[in-house]
C-alpha cells in the first residue's frame, strides 16, 4: 500500500503518517502540497494520504478542507491527533547563546512568537521545517537555529539546542487519512459532513446546528468557508460525534435536506491513538 504525505522527508506530517500506519507494510510517499497528495489518491497513484486539517493555533487547515470538499470521489476514514512539539534546532557546535536568527515555517514561528520576542531573534520563512533544518546545516551557520520537531532533528542530523519553545503546552494538530471512495473502518467514531444552504437566510448555522442539538448529537469541529460562487455566501463543515451510519445521524440528514440543504458525507471515521 502507498501512503502519501506533505513532505518532504522530516515534516509533521510525515511523523503523523508514520504513526498511522507503524504496524502496517506500506511504503509512504512525500508530495510538495497538499493539493497534490489528495490528487494522487484521486488519481488511483496512492492508496490513501495523511493530510493536517486542524491544528490548536492556527485553526482550520482551508487548503485541506477546501480540497475535499473540491474531490468528490474522497472519503475520511480516521484522525490522528498529535502533540505538536518545536525544538531549536542547531549545528553541533552551536550553542543558544549565539543563536541570532531562527528559520521555519510561518506556523512554527507563530507557534514560538513568545519565545522568538523574548530573546529579540530574527526570523526567516521556509517553506517546510526540515528544508529550514536543512539549509542551516548547509550553509554552516552556528549562529542559525531552525525550529522544527524531534523527528527532522533526526532526519537532519542536527542537535536539540532548545525542547519544547512552542508557547503552550496544549499545541496539538489533527491529521486525517483519506482514500479514494466510501471505505468504511470498522465502527467510526465521528462523521464529517459539508452543508451547503439553498438560499440565504437570518440564523441559518443555528439553525443547522439546532437539528443536531434536537437529536442529542455533540458538534466537535464547525468551520465556514466561502462557497466561491457569491460574495457573502457559505458553506460549512462540522465533525458530528457518530457514525453515518447511526439512526440519529440518519434522522439529521433528512431533516437538513427537508430544511432546503444540500449534505454530503466526507466521511466517517476512527480517532487512531497516538502513542507516546
Amino acid at each position: 500500500m502507498r501512503v502519501g504525505y506533505l513532505g518532504p522527508r522530516g515534516t509533521f506530517s510525515e511523523e503523523a503518517t508514520a504513526r498511522c500506519f507503524r504496524k502496517q507494510d506500506v511504503e509512504l510517499v512525500a508530495f510538495p502540497t497538499i493539493i497534490d497528495v489528495l490528487e494522487e489518491v484521486q488519481s488511483g497513484t496512492i492508496d490513501k494520504a495523511v493530510v493536517p486539517i486542524e491544528n490548536t493555533f492556527e485553526g482550520s487547515i482551508t487548503m485541506s478542507v477546501d480540497s475535499l470538499a473540491a474531490s468528490p470521489d474522497l472519503f475520511v476514514q480516521g484522525e490522528i491527533i498529535m502533540a505538536i512539539s518545536q525544538h531549536l534546532l542547531g549545528l553541533e557546535q552551536a550553542n543558544f547563546a549565539g543563536i541570532k536568527e531562527v528559520w521555519s515555517v510561518p506556523p512554527a514561528l507563530a507557534q514560538c512568537r513568545q519565545f522568538i520576542r523574548r530573546n529579540n531573534l530574527v526570523t526567516k520563512n521556509f517553506d517546510s521545517t526540515v528544508s529550514a533544518a536543512l539549509e542551516v546545516k548547509k550553509q554552516g551557520r552556528i549562529d542559525v537555529g531552525a525550529i522544527a520537531s524531534e523527528w527532522a532533528a533526526k532526519q537532519a542530523g542536527m542537535k536539540i539546542i532548545k525542547s519544547n519553545i512552542q508557547d503552550s503546552a496544549e499545541n496539538h494538530t489533527r491529521f486525517v487519512i483519506v482514500t479514494k471512495g466510501q471505505q468504511l473502518l470498522a465502527e467510526p467514531q465521528k462523521t464529517m459532513l459539508l452543508i451547503i444552504p439553498s438560499q440565504e437566510q437570518i440564523g441559518v448555522l443555528s439553525n443547522i446546528a439546532h437539528v443536531f442539538a434536537a437529536l442529542n448529537l455533540n458538534l466537535s469541529w464547525i468551520e465556514s468557508r466561502p462557497t466561491k460562487t457569491k460574495l457573502g455566501t457559505y458553506q460549512f463543515y462540522l465533525d458530528v460525534e457518530v457514525g453515518m451510519e447511526d439512526v440519529r445521524m440518519t434522522k439529521a440528514l433528512a431533516i437538513l435536506q427537508i430544511l432546503d440543504n444540500n449534505v454530503r458525507i466526507l466521511g466517517s471515521y476512527i480517532t487512531i491513538k497516538d502513542p507516546d
